[in-house]
């Protein structure tokens, strides 16, 4: 009797160790995407804009001052560049596991 309860808190153990990992593994995953998003939206965020500053009309230029507020111009197009990015990954894995779904 002793030695059945001891074979399935093993079992549990072990299934709890599996499940430590994986949550493990996500996690570093997920900050590896971070970092590269974070990265990835610094150059993307200056092209625009520079471009947004040299070739828009000072019309455009009030109105995305007045959405922005006191925040540069930089600052919003690096946001708008991290939810993107984000945002696409995101949409990316989703097509990714329907195509993989299990045919049942």
């Amino acid at each position: 009797m002793l030695t059945a309860d001891k074979a399935t808190l093993t079992k549990g153990e072990g299934k709890m160790k599996k499940l430590f990992a994986s949550i493990k593994k996500l996690f570093a995953k997920e900050f590896l995407w971070m970092l590269f998003i974070l990265l990835l939206g610094l150059p993307l965020a200056l092209i625009a804009s520079y471009l947004t500053e040299t070739y828009a009309s000072a019309k455009i230029l009030t109105e995305i001052d007045k959405l922005l507020g006191e925040y540069s111009l930089f600052d919003g197009f690096y946001l708008l560049s991290l939810v993107g990015i984000y945002f696409t990954r995101v949409v990316v894995g989703a097509i990714k596991t329907m195509i993989n779904k299990p045919k049942s």
